[in-house]
């Protein structure tokens, strides 16, 4: 078992491991007996992979071929393709990014029009920096709600911050409707270790969040599930459909004490589309799965309801059908003429590294933050060798002085945050949610608030300070993630 944080970061790290085993292993694996999925007194003492292998992959494939036909075949066949361009990727530099977005746009968001990007809705964004002001904001909004809680989520803890929350959505559910979507993946192996600080004393972690959810409560609690270990990383919370908070936090004791973190809470038209995105994925995730989708209808934004501090808002999802956050990164880095500020912990992408080295060169101003601690070694020698390489091209690279897991960007007067990392897995495969917008003074705010902030607080480092010490196989694998 491991010793700090089951996260995203520890996920990322032995999904290779535990695909490897899944092929290896398959013809000797049975399904789990039904009594593990009831509730137990207290947490097995079982390996997290015995635990992954029936669990996750065997349980989640087949249930998806039965009822996700259609997006079990599509996550497999995309999962194959973007698998095998993440392989390849790097022995094709020089192919040409230059399409008729960056040379007939004006400015970023013409670029991304021009590429065929999801329209912007009206909103406002109020940028919300660690679990400090995150939980208190999510209490406050549960509190107050009228109608509708809905609650999605890559990891939904079983520690005391987590069920502390579970507790209260229960209480809730007695006057409101209350859906809680947690990826199975994600929360399984979050409940197998310790967070990285302490519960309070005598506390016991429930075995299965869903049961302990829907136990003495009308809360209704589903996985989304994770065939070919296809995952959904998005953090998305919504109430009464009026207002949202997205961004990296997942609900567990690391986000609300331990961590840097960013969230935003959304207000405005553009929340009845995030809506939307939550209900889609609610029908699909439910016991008809894919046979149920003839039957949805989304509803349509009314942008006339909007005010005089709403600005447009474009949502950017990584779909099996498009990667649109890769797209629309490269396309911003691209068009970039003045400054870029990025900060992630999990970063492998090629085609980044490729725009921003570029971008350098036309004298573009590049500044890289990431965490001088990671949740997990592989992504964190990914992250070194990313930042060894902005060194060399003379660019800005910050050492943050504890985890942050933070995953924004600034590019000129650009911004971009939500749950995507910048790395193939949430480009490229896992299902992803982030919002981008222009606003002069929200861009501004994000800027003093993370970036400027964050900056003052780490070590600017040099070329020599860090050491590139990646094996081939270790190169490899970093492609894969």
């Amino acid at each position: 078992m491991k010793t700090r944080s089951t996260s995203e970061g520890w996920v990322v790290s032995k999904a290779w491991t535990i695909m490897l085993a899944f092929s290896f292993g398959l013809a000797s694996c049975s399904l789990p007996d039904t009594r593990l999925w009831k509730k137990r007194t207290g947490v097995t003492p079982v390996s997290m992979p015995t635990e992954v292998i029936p669990k996750v992959i065997l349980h989640g494939t087949i249930k998806s071929m039965v009822s996700n036909p259609v997006s079990c075949t599509s996550k497999g066949i995309s999962m194959a393709w973007n698998r095998s361009h993440l392989l390849t990727g790097g022995i094709f530099k020089q192919r040409d990014l230059l399409q008729s977005a960056y040379t007939r746009g004006t400015g970023i968001e013409e670029a991304l029009d021009l590429k065929g990007l999801p329209a912007p809705l009206p909103g406002k964004v109020d940028c919300l920096v660690d679990g400090r002001e995150f939980f208190p904001a999510l209490y406050r909004s549960i509190g107050n709600a009228q109608r509708r809680i809905d609650t999605q989520v890559y990891i939904f803890d079983n520690d005391d911050v987590a069920t502390q929350l579970a507790d209260r959505l229960k209480e809730r559910s007695q006057d409101v409707q209350c859906r809680v979507l947690m990826d199975r993946l994600g929360s399984i192996a979050s409940w197998w270790s310790a967070p990285d600080s302490s519960c309070r004393k005598g506390f016991k972690p429930p075995s299965s969040m869903p049961h302990y959810l829907r136990r003495d409560s009308e809360v209704k609690a589903r996985f989304s599930q994770t065939p070919w270990l296809v995952t959904d990383h998005t953090k998305l919370f919504i109430f009464d459909g009026k207002e949202a908070y997205l961004g990296g936090m997942n609900i567990g004791r690391e986000y609300r004490y331990d961590w840097h973190d960013l969230m935003v809470r959304v207000r405005g038209p553009v929340t009845t589309e995030l809506q939307n995105i939550f209900d889609r994925s609610w029908r699909q995730q439910g016991p008809w799965g894919d046979w149920s989708m003839p039957f949805y209808r989304k509803v349509k934004p009314d942008t006339a309801s909007a005010d005089a501090g709403h600005y447009p808002i474009r949502l950017l999802r990584t779909t099996t059908v498009r990667a649109e956050i890769e797209e629309a990164l490269l396309v911003a880095i691209r068009m970039s003429r003045k400054r870029i500020y990025l900060q992630n912990s999990y970063v492998t992408s090629e085609a980044i590294l490729r725009e921003l080295l570029a971008a350098r060169d036309r004298g573009v101003e590049v500044n890289f933050i990431f965490p001088k601690t990671n949740d997990s070694k592989l992504m964190d020698a990914a992250s070194r060798v990313f930042a060894t390489t902005l060194l060399k091209h003379n660019c800005n690279v910050y050492l943050y002085p504890k985890f942050s897991h933070v995953k924004a960007s600034i590019i000129d007067n650009w911004a971009c945050v939500g749950s995507a990392n910048l790395d193939g897995l949430s480009l490229r495969i896992n299902g992803e949610l982030n919002i981008a917008y222009s606003d002069p003074e929200a861009v501004e705010t994000l800027r003093q608030k993370v970036f400027l902030k964050d900056i003052q607080a780490s070590q600017k480092l040099k070329r020599g300070d860090l050491e590139d010490s990646t094996t081939f196989l270790i190169t490899l694998l970093i492609q894969q993630l």
